[in-house]
């Protein structure tokens, strides 16, 4: 049984297996306590005067509390980032990674644009990877 549970988590293709595993292992963090989603949250002012580089990554990968809410959103990241890597990008998962990079960045930008216009910070919900861009 646990040999078949492996295999079909290595099935899995490879940048999805990633991300969804990261997702997984963030939330779990922070429903054990060890770390807090207030450490994780998307804020320049802390990226920039205090140095907390992860916090440019750790906003993509919480998704809330466990619950029926979290249960869908790794339904739909598992099922939609395993649609495109497996289809529209077969054979080229350095141009799924890039993808993910690119609307990662373009995320970040327009919510730091945003955030200097109106001076509001934020809890950003993981902005989710486009992944319906078929």
């Amino acid at each position: 049984m646990a040999n078949s549970v492996t295999q079909e988590y290595m099935q899995i293709p490879a940048v999805t297996r990633a991300y969804t595993t990261a997702c997984v292992l963030t939330t779990a963090a922070v429903q054990l306590e060890f770390i807090t989603p207030f450490q994780l949250y998307f804020n320049p002012d802390l990226i920039l005067k205090k140095y907390q580089i992860w916090r440019l990554i750790t906003n993509f990968l919480f998704f809330g509390p466990l619950g029926f809410s979290f249960l869908f959103n790794m339904i739909f990241l598992y099922r939609y980032c395993r649609m495109l890597e497996e289809g529209s990008f077969r054979g080229r998962t350095s141009d799924f990674v890039y993808m993910f990079l690119f609307g990662g960045v373009l995320m970040t930008v327009s919510f730091s644009i945003h955030h200097i216009n109106n001076s509001q910070a934020c809890i950003s919900s993981p902005n989710h990877v486009s992944c319906h861009y078929q």
